[in-house]
């Protein structure tokens, strides 16, 4: 016959259920917020590579800018950076939430034992 399940084994049950439940939402929803980030930082590439590909151009054509169109190119360089680095901010606290996932997960897996 089968192992006879004790009375707190019944009562943990549907709590690990849920808490599980939760967990794979939990993941799901990183993975969304990881795929939004990534498709981000693609656009934020693509936008620094027409930037290089203008300048070039503004470069070879020989003609100076204005001072006030210079700033501005300045101004957005300087925002994809900060951009960037926030982005880069995003993806380790989601790699360290993903890793500490993992743990609890592991030692929820424990205690159902």
């Amino acid at each position: 016959m089968g192992q006879k399940v004790s009375g707190i084994e019944k009562l943990l049950a549907p709590s690990l259920n849920r808490i599980e439940e939760e967990l794979k939402i939990i993941h799901d929803e990183m993975n969304t917020v990881k795929a939004k980030i990534d498709e981000t930082s693609n656009k934020i590439t693509k936008i620094e590579d027409d930037n290089r590909r203008l300048a070039n151009r503004i470069d070879k054509i020989g003609s100076g800018l204005p001072t006030e169109v210079q700033v501005s190119i300045d101004n957005i360089n300087e925002m994809e950076r900060h951009d960037r680095d926030e982005i880069d901010v995003l993806k380790r606290g989601i790699d360290v939430a993903q890793r500490r996932l993992a743990i609890l997960e592991a030692k929820m897996k424990e205690l159902g034992k």
